[in-house]
């Protein structure tokens, strides 16, 4: 079930990501709208929204450095994909299921295959070492969320997976101390590739996110939402992410 705001942020992305599409195969495009998506169709915080939200950013990325816009697509598209197999190794999954997908070789050399496997096994936000090559860097930059609101609504329904007789202040308590954990030796959410784009967009994202009031503001309404639109009961019993 998709909600309002689902379709009106997902109608955004397409249009944004317009110019940037053009430059993928469309036959490719197809196969994995088609046999890679229904992946996500029962996640939540891993759902459409967010590998759309990555693969917007991942082809804006491929367009700025001149990148493969076909690897860029797959490896956005693939990235999570492992998540329904094993959640804490799922990037190694997520690999798994792109270098064993032998329709993909219509489209790749072994080589770009291979630089493909290594991105999305490097891609984690958590991850304290640099990414083995360039398209790592990108995708684990595109797997940020720098946008608050997007980010509550992902984050406050993992913690309802894991921590499911959290009040909203214990839940509000993990999510923030968790994120603040994330900030790197300079104070900032990390970016590998420092694109000016996203740099810009973090800066916005980390003043917005650092004024403690106001980040619990976004989170007290995306935790009411939840709760009054029956979210908060599908996140529990229907939704298999966390």
């Amino acid at each position: 079930m998709f909600f309002l705001y689902d379709r009106v942020f997902r109608k955004c992305m397409c249009t944004r990501k317009d110019k940037y599409m053009k430059r993928v195969n469309k036959a490719l495009k197809k196969y994995i709208e088609e046999n890679i998506f229904p992946k996500y169709d029962k996640f939540y915080s891993h759902g459409m929204i967010h590998i759309n939200n990555v693969i917007d950013n991942m082809l804006m990325l491929a367009d700025y450095y001149n990148l493969d816009c076909n690897m860029a697509y797959t490896i956005a598209s693939y990235h999570d994909s492992g998540l329904g197999v094993d959640r804490e190794n799922h990037e190694y999954e997520s690999g798994k299921i792109l270098i064993q997908d032998k329709e993909l070789k219509k489209y790749f050399s072994e080589e770009q295959l291979c630089i493909m496997k290594e991105a999305i096994e490097d891609h984690r936000g958590s991850r304290k070492t640099r990414p083995r090559n360039f398209y790592g860097e990108c995708i684990s930059d595109s797997d940020r969320d720098f946008d608050i609101k997007l980010l509550v609504k992902r984050q406050i329904s993992t913690s309802i997976k894991h921590y499911p007789n959290y009040n909203f202040e214990e839940h509000f308590d993990n999510c923030y101390s968790y994120m603040c954990k994330r900030l790197n030796d300079e104070g900032k959410f990390n970016l590998w590739t420092n694109n000016p784009i996203l740099a810009e967009r973090r800066d916005k994202f980390q003043e917005e996110y650092l004024n403690k009031d106001y980040a619990k503001s976004i989170y007290k309404k995306e935790w009411d939402k939840i709760n009054k639109d029956g979210t908060y009961d599908k996140i529990l019993n229907y939704y298999e992410d966390y």
